[in-house]
């Protein structure tokens, strides 16, 4: 069945195409919550909270978006809420180095000033409590997830210019707090 045709039937009420909406979708949306929260228990209640939100929200979909752009936005900004009321937020120690493969070891091309890569992804790991809720999350999903800007923007409703700006600002607090430690 093609997606949008699920989606109309989910709109006009059908439990069962939004459990295949689920199944469609759900190994992938709590890969992507698992990303966001450090540990299983957190990706579980967001994954459970982001589909409470799609079904309850399903009827505002306008199909101007792919539906899982949609969906994940949703989940970004129930991330974002969960973060910022913590005033603390945790990242997944994944085995995707993306970040890591983009900083040299080196940073000042000084052998004595070379960290290795754990010893830097450490650092920066503990360095990323001093950036707020904001900045941490378009951090995370450029340099962990690997997103572009451009989609970044439109998952989180805004425009390229003010990703840039949360980035910019992030990395350049991060480097103070590295260069600091």
């Amino acid at each position: 069945m093609e997606e949008q045709e699920l989606i109309k039937k989910v709109q006009a009420g059908s439990k069962n195409s939004f459990r295949k909406l689920i199944d469609r979708y759900g190994e992938r949306l709590m890969c992507d919550a698992y990303k966001f929260m450090k540990n299983t228990q957190d990706a579980e209640d967001l994954y459970q909270d982001t589909f409470i939100k799609v079904y309850e929200n399903i009827g505002s979909f306008k199909f101007k978006s792919q539906f899982y752009t949609w969906v994940y936005r949703i989940m970004a900004n129930l991330a974002f809420n969960k973060f910022r009321k913590r005033k603390k937020m945790q990242f997944v120690d994944d085995q995707d180095d993306y970040l890591w493969d983009t900083i040299p070891a080196d940073h000042n091309n000084e052998p004595e000033n070379s960290l290795p890569k754990e010893k830097l992804k450490e650092k920066v790991d503990g360095a990323l409590d001093n950036l707020s809720p904001r900045q941490k999350t378009v951090f995370i999903m450029k340099h962990y997830e690997g997103k572009k800007i451009k989609d970044i923007a439109a998952i989180l409703g805004c425009h390229n210019g003010t990703v840039k700006k949360y980035l910019y600002r992030a990395t350049r607090k991060l480097r103070a707090s590295i260069s600091t430690i």
